[in-house]
């Protein structure tokens, strides 16, 4: 008995595979493009206070839990990304496809950038570095700024990345999918 019952270009076919790439592109473009011009925690306004430019490094979890731990970090988000597309793989028709490449195209660009130090103003240069050092960061890139009114932990709402809001709008359509499926089985 074969666990994926169908091969993986027939699951992931080019075109998808396409499309994940260029949102990790796109994810590590902008990321490129805050390190170069702005300066750490050092607010730009764009609507206000309710929307600024803020760059920040997450070298922790989801929403800048346990910072600090960049190496379990990126470990975590490696078997994540191996635990999705085997699942995608098992599951194929499970989910809509678009959803599914926008939480691959999310997973790979954070994952990627953990292997980057990032040297403020000028870009970034492959390495790990567990010490922060001047004018260098490791961590996950995070710089869309949003203000949130005192919910939960935060003041405002961590700053987060377009890979960020790739995961959390395929999440959302996956889950909306799935369960569209759910209900489709039982009627």
């Amino acid at each position: 008995m074969k666990f994926f019952e169908k091969k993986f270009l027939e699951v992931y076919p080019p075109l998808f595979i396409l499309s994940v790439v260029i949102g990790t592109i796109i994810d590590l473009a902008t990321k490129y493009i805050a390190i170069v011009y702005l300066q750490p925690h050092r607010p730009v306004q764009l609507i206000g206070d309710f929307f600024r430019l803020t760059l920040t490094f997450n070298t922790g979890y989801v929403m800048g839990f346990f910072q600090g731990n960049p190496r379990s970090s990126l470990i975590m988000t490696g078997i994540a990304i191996v635990v999705l597309i085997g699942y995608r793989w098992k599951n194929p028709n499970l989910g809509h496809p678009i959803g599914w490449g926008l939480v691959m195209s999310g997973a790979f660009g954070n994952f990627i950038d953990k292997f980057f130090v990032k040297n403020i103003g000028s870009g970034a240069e492959f390495g790990f570095y567990e010490n922060q050092f001047a004018g260098k960061f490791i961590g996950v890139v995070d710089f869309l700024d949003f203000d949130w009114p005192n919910w939960l932990f935060y003041d405002r709402w961590p700053a987060f990345n377009f890979a960020d809001s790739c995961v959390s709008v395929g999440l959302v359509l996956l889950i909306l999918t799935m369960k569209l499926e759910e209900e489709g089985k039982k009627a």
